[in-house]
């Protein structure tokens, strides 16, 4: 529990991953923690990135809204890149 409440902390100081990738840096915005999961994968077991609430869960443009392809699609990017991107920011395997 230590080591996840750990890892998420250093998730929200990234910022939201979307917002980053689109060249947004400069934004205070709290993170939410997504769970990229597949397939009935459990929750605690699935891979996260950090959204804003705005690319997580609100609007027609959020990653719950659009759904894993469709968000994809639109922004360009999967969950699974911006994983890897937030991978190599943290220079962690996790």
């Amino acid at each position: 529990m230590a080591n996840e409440k750990e890892h998420y902390a250093k998730l929200a100081r990234l910022g939201c991953i979307l917002c980053r990738q689109n060249g947004i840096t400069d934004t205070d915005t709290p993170v939410e923690i997504h769970h990229i999961r597949r397939y009935g994968q459990p929750r605690k077991t699935a891979n996260t990135i950090p959204l804003c609430m705005w690319h997580h869960r609100l609007g027609n443009t959020s990653v719950h809204s659009l759904g894993h392809k469709g968000f994809q699609k639109y922004w360009g990017w999967s969950e699974e890149d911006l994983h890897e991107k937030v991978k190599e920011l943290l220079n962690d395997d996790n």
